[in-house]
């Protein structure tokens, strides 16, 4: 009996996991914070087109793509507490960079930089809650991800009101910019203090006894050479770095589509993408739960149709309305997707290369999400939004028929 009641659910999540959580919530709110809408309003603010504004944002995940595998597989052998720490502390300190910006190029070299957080720490926590949760890995995986959802989605609200209300509802100066980041700095300080405090307690360790630099060195390589051979997690990492393509074009140039061609608010901007972002906090738990049930394979299908239909329209309309419509639609997708793409590469991989798997898998998403903004906005200086959002859908959908295709034939 005890287990229906709130007590037995609450003795059902592991302890571990819920500090993971907090962890993951503080740091990642002032990192979202730093993000969208406000990267590419500064960016532009400072005289920024639009190749280099989705360079800019792409920049942080540039750095991912040559980091997060590398890290995961060092935490295999060096222990996921180690490495999660070190990443936190580039959360909590690296905001106030952004303070010593004058010119849009100075950008690149801080969101270089600034993208060693989520290199460092996003595949390690994966890694370490795939560790926990058992054979309970999509529910598990698919709560832990509404996290870097949710504070997607608050980050929009946060950062978007609060450049609005420093520039009192006119157009932002620099030195509103400069105010916002000091604001951010001090929520990614907070971050730091709550991940030095509870991270300790996790009570992941490291894979055997290695201490020399050389042998775990050997050994990340070795992990990583394993991993890059699995066709499967090759695969199924494909699958969401595609998807991720979408959603960097839309952290980029979302929030300039919105003011500058539909002419809404920034306040507005901020809104529509926590629209999209809270849509998949919905739905990520029932996506979860429904992948550990009935497999993996069909929702990550069918996510891919449900971004690539809306994420092409949305060139069409600058209604608020009808624009938060497709918000939607592109947020229940990304929820199909995501919550399948990360569960289904944790089943495929061992336990002592949990680290390495996420770790390239992490490399694979985040080269797709630095590719899709600078893709795009080269396009966009040369053929509008709407045939480059509709050449990007059609990406997607041709991607989506192969891993159909790819499917029946294993």
């Amino acid at each position: 009996m005890e287990e229906n009641t709130p007590r037995g659910l609450v003795k059902r999540i592991p302890r571990r996991f819920l500090a993971l959580c907090a962890v993951d919530f503080s740091a990642r709110t002032s990192y979202n914070m730093a993000r969208t809408p406000i990267l590419p309003l500064f960016a532009a603010a400072l005289g920024a087109g639009p190749a280099m504004v989705g360079l800019i944002v792409a920049a942080s995940t540039i750095t991912g793509i040559f980091l997060k595998a590398p890290a995961g597989a060092i935490s295999d052998h060096l222990g996921r507490r180690r490495t999660l720490l070190a990443g936190a502390a580039v959360f909590g300190l690296m905001p106030f960079f952004y303070l010593l910006v004058a010119h849009d190029w100075q950008l690149l070299p801080i969101r270089l930089v600034h993208g060693l957080a989520t290199a460092i720490y996003g595949p390690v926590v994966m890694a370490a809650v795939a560790s926990i949760a058992g054979e309970r890995k999509g529910e598990l995986l698919a709560w832990f991800s509404l996290i870097k959802i949710a504070t997607n989605s608050l980050g929009g609200i946060l950062g978007g009101g609060l450049i609005y209300l420093l520039a009192v509802g006119g157009k932002p100066t620099l030195g509103n910019f400069h105010l916002s980041y000091a604001v951010i700095g001090g929520v990614g300080l907070v971050a730091l203090v709550i991940a030095l405090w509870l991270l300790p307690h996790i009570g992941e360790k490291a894979h055997g006894e290695t201490r020399s630099i050389s042998e775990i060195y050997k050994k990340m390589v070795r992990g990583l050479a394993e991993m890059f051979r699995n066709g499967k997690i090759l695969l199924t990492s494909g699958m969401e770095g595609v998807q991720n393509m979408t959603m960097g074009v839309l952290h980029a140039f979302f929030p300039l589509y919105v003011v500058q061609q539909a002419g809404l608010s920034i306040v507005l901007a901020g809104l529509l993408w926590s629209i999209i972002t809270g849509t998949s906090v919905i739905a990520k738990p029932l996506m979860g739960r429904i992948s550990d049930r009935y497999g993996r394979r069909a929702p990550i299908v069918a996510g891919m149709i449900l971004c690539a239909v809306p994420f092409a329209l949305i060139p069409l309309f600058s209604s608020f309305w009808i624009l938060a419509a497709l918000s939607v639609v592109f947020g229940l997708g990304e929820a199909f997707v995501t919550t399948s793409t990360a569960a289904l590469v944790a089943d495929l991989a061992q336990q002592e290369s949990l680290g390495a798997a996420m770790g390239v898998f992490g490399t694979i998403a985040d080269t797709g999400q630095a590719l899709g903004p600078i893709i795009i906005g080269v396009l966009l200086t040369r053929i509008g939004y709407l045939p480059a959002f509709s050449l990007l859908s059609g990406f997607l959908l041709a991607w989506t028929g192969m891993f159909v295709w790819t499917g029946r034939r294993a």
